[in-house]
Formats: C-alpha cells, structure tokens, sequence
C-alpha cells in the first residue's frame, strides 16, 4: 500500500524492515528533517512512544494513518498531547475495500470520534446496526459488514470548490461477531476455543479486554485453579 501510494503521489520512499519499531533506524537528516507521510498499526504507534529518539521522530511525519486495529483511549490521549504539526488519523478499511474508505483525526482542532468518508462511498446501516459500504472505486459489491455503528448527517465545506454540502460520518458502537482485532491481527473467538477444548479439563470461554498497547487482548476465564498448568497448555498450542 505504501508503495503504491508513492508512485502515485511521486514520493521519496523510505524502506525499513517490518518492525514493532519502525522509526527505530530512521534517519532524518536525510529527508531534510520531515517524513510527509506514514502508516502504522496502533502497536508500532504505541511501541515508539516508549523511546524518547523514536517519539520524537514521530513528531516530524506530516501526517501519520493508523489502521489494522483499534486505537485505546489512553494511547490516543498521549497522541493528542504530541508537540508538533503532526497531524494524525485512524483509517477505516478492511481486505475487502482494499484500503480505508474513511477516515476521522485524533488530534488537533479537527479531532472527532466521526468517521468521515471518502467522496466516493456511501454508507447505510442494516436492521442490526451494521455498517453497508458502497464504494464502488475499490470494491464491486456493496459490503455489510460486522460494526455496529451510528450514522449522522453533517455540513460538509468543501473551501477548494466553494462548495457546501451536506454527508453522512458514522462512529464505531462494537462489533455483531466475536472477532478481538489485537495489534492488527483478527482472532476469532470460536476457533481459538475450538482448539483449546480438547487440551483444558474445565469448563472455560474466550473473551476481550482493552490493552493500551495492542487495542484489545485475548482473555481467558476458567475454572481451572491450577492456572500454570493453563497457561503452559495455551503456550503449547498456540505458540507460532
């Protein structure tokens, strides 16, 4: 995506190895002191604000996208407080719609907790809630997806055209299935449990908790007391 995104905006490309750290090696001086543009899940986001060198990289990237998973209030607090003309927003996307058909920002004047789509898509809602894309630029059908979301009607001020309209953003309410969406990998609860029954003795389900870190962490409740005798079981099966 990155890539694609470079030839089309003709940018200086800066390669680095896929990392937790991705500012880890980077070195300003060569690009005059300022990235234009970058991508980052939220756990690289949350992994270079620990390292003073990489934190303070960050704050030289134009404008910065975070997608791949949810971003935890406590992580998105310290983002707003960076120094900086940094301007910083989550994506909305998914495989299907090949890259984010909308975006909101998370700091500066314009920080909201709306969604705003591309001119491109429209948006609608199923009887459940769910969230209804159309964006026939990157996708050929129309795509329900699992969100459950609330949709409101906006004035739009396009000051290129002079133009003012009125459009739809929606915010994210919770999800219809049991997907936990940690550190950009999507877990589903029914397979991990799937794999687990036949190794555990007691009765024991699968749930999501918040994590500053990675936006939402797999969480096991059990009845089992002997929860090292858990906790090795879970490592063996699901290492690697």
């Amino acid at each position: 995506m990155v890539v694609v995104r470079s030839i089309e905006r003709h940018l200086h490309l800066i390669s680095v190895s896929p990392s937790g750290h991705p500012l880890k090696d980077v070195n300003l001086k060569e690009v005059n002191g300022e990235i234009t543009f970058a991508a980052m899940v939220p756990m690289q986001v949350y992994n270079t604000l620990q390292v003073p060198e990489e934190r303070e990289r960050l704050t030289h990237i134009r404008h910065l996208i975070i997608g791949g998973g949810a971003i935890d209030a406590s992580l998105e607090k310290e983002l707003q407080a960076l120094p900086g003309n940094i301007a910083i927003w989550s994506t909305y996307g998914m495989t299907e719609t090949l890259s984010h058909i909308a975006l909101r920002r998370i700091n500066g004047a314009e920080a909201s907790e709306w969604y705003q789509p591309f001119d491109s898509v429209k948006i609608s809602q199923t009887e459940e809630g769910c969230l209804v894309i159309d964006a026939p630029l990157v996708c050929a059908e129309t795509l329900v997806t699992n969100d459950i979301v609330e949709i409101e009607s906006y004035i739009y001020n396009k000051v290129e055209k002079n133009e003012v309209m009125e459009k739809l953003r929606f915010r994210i309410k919770g999800r219809k299935d049991n997907v936990i969406c940690s550190g950009g990998i999507k877990i589903q609860i029914e397979e991990v449990e799937a794999l687990l029954k036949p190794h555990l003795e007691k009765p024991f389900m699968l749930a999501k908790k918040k994590d500053e870190k990675f936006g939402e962490i797999a969480v096991l409740l059990t009845e089992d007391e002997d929860l090292k005798k858990v906790e090795a079981t879970i490592r063996r099966l699901l290492s690697g």
